[in-house]
């Protein structure tokens, strides 16, 4: 379906559920072509919009949201931003992820217009494309954002706001991006929350519960939300046969994410999935890999790409493995870092990989990771 046609009243107001697939994924469009089928006589997902996601662990499903909760999302964001019809989007993200449809959605709400950059990511032809049709507005994830500063390439005067969402996004790139003129917004969101759940300032990097959530924490420490964009549910289908489960409880849907909420203002942890027990303590993955990257020399790692992966180990539970990939001299950095941390936040092994599992829109596949690293450790140990 061709951009113009995303942000028409024909397509919002339709009846029809449409799966959103990526053209190159053949498996995902066998899937969808059985789904498409079975969907017609679900009178559940008359007028919703089916996305794949496999999120950041495996285990694919597709996510059914309604027109009404992308429309929801698009005027809690567009309020955000003070969006209007004098606005210019710059498309960069695929119309078969929520981060791209988004987009479209916003712009039909507030009838702003939509540019599309065209092909495969490029850096240099979207930062063109930025100045000569004068855009306002953008949406990018955390490695498009990189290799715009790794180019040095600055802002053009008429970007008024580029959201980064669908991962964390390192502190050096942001503080060189801001360097670079880049006004760079923050967002926390997923798919099944039609896209963003909070969303930061221009002059702070808070992330701020959107108004058309209510958030709450569980037991646990996991993120609860309820809110008009939330998904109906789950669509699955396995040897053809197809079937719907709803995961909310009460209208409270949880999420895989530990936080921090005080009041309105979100901080991330990391994810309940990316946490393991070590000798009986809980190490947290992501903070491994912050407290490596703080000990690297400056700009030094945003030329690298290193992911922390813990594996099954007899005496302690689970062991560390830095997985790089390419070779990067990581022996002195893990020396440094190895002098301040916690045991059981050491790395026992490096990994090269040459290069990290990562979906189309650049976020860590830790699932085919840990398989691979399985498969490279099991590979050492029969040599």
């Amino acid at each position: 379906m061709e951009t113009f046609e995303l942000t028409r009243d024909r397509f919002w107001e339709s009846e029809t559920c449409h799966v959103m697939v990526n053209p190159r994924d053949d498996r995902a469009r066998m899937e969808a072509e059985t789904i498409s089928r079975w969907a017609v006589d679900q009178d559940a997902l008359a007028g919703h919009l089916l996305f794949v996601t496999s999120g950041s662990t495996g285990g694919g499903k597709w996510v059914a949201l309604s027109r009404s909760a992308l429309l929801a999302s698009a005027t809690a964001v567009n309020q955000h931003l003070c969006a209007g019809a004098t606005d210019r989007w710059l498309l960069a993200l695929p119309d078969f992820h929520v981060g791209g449809m988004g987009i479209l959605a916003r712009c039909y709400q507030s009838g702003s217009a939509v540019v599309s950059h065209e092909g495969k990511w490029n850096a240099e032809s979207y930062h063109a494309l930025l100045g000569a049709e004068k855009v306002t507005l953008s949406s990018l994830v955390p490695t498009q954002l990189v290799d715009l500063v790794r180019r040095g390439l600055s802002a053009p005067p008429s970007l008024r706001a580029v959201l980064i969402g669908g991962g964390r996004l390192e502190s050096e790139v942001y503080e060189r991006a801001r360097d670079l003129a880049w006004p760079v917004m923050e967002t926390y969101g997923m798919t099944e929350a039609s896209s963003q759940v909070a969303t930061a300032s221009l002059i702070s990097r808070s992330l701020k519960i959107l108004p058309c959530w209510q958030a709450e924490t569980a037991r646990d420490g996991r993120l609860r939300i309820m809110g008009e964009p939330l998904l109906t549910g789950y669509v699955s289908c396995d040897d053809g046969v197809c079937r719907m489960t709803d995961p909310k409880e009460d209208g409270w849907f949880s999420t895989g994410d530990c936080v921090d909420l005080q009041h309105d203002t979100l901080v991330v942890q990391g994810r309940v999935d990316r946490c393991v027990k070590i000798m009986g303590e809980l190490v947290n993955l992501a903070e491994v890999e912050r407290a490596i990257i703080d000990c690297a020399p400056t700009q030094f790692m945003a030329n690298h790409d290193l992911v922390v992966v813990a594996v099954p180990d007899a005496r302690n539970g689970q062991r560390l493995i830095a997985c790089c990939d390419r070779e990067i001299g990581l022996g002195d950095l893990l020396d440094r870092h190895h002098v301040s941390c916690h045991p059981v936040c050491r790395i026992t092994s490096v990994i090269m990989l040459g290069r990290i599992p990562r979906s189309a829109l650049g976020k860590v596949l830790y699932a085919s990771l840990r398989e691979k690293v399985m498969m490279k450790l099991a590979d050492n140990d029969g040599k």
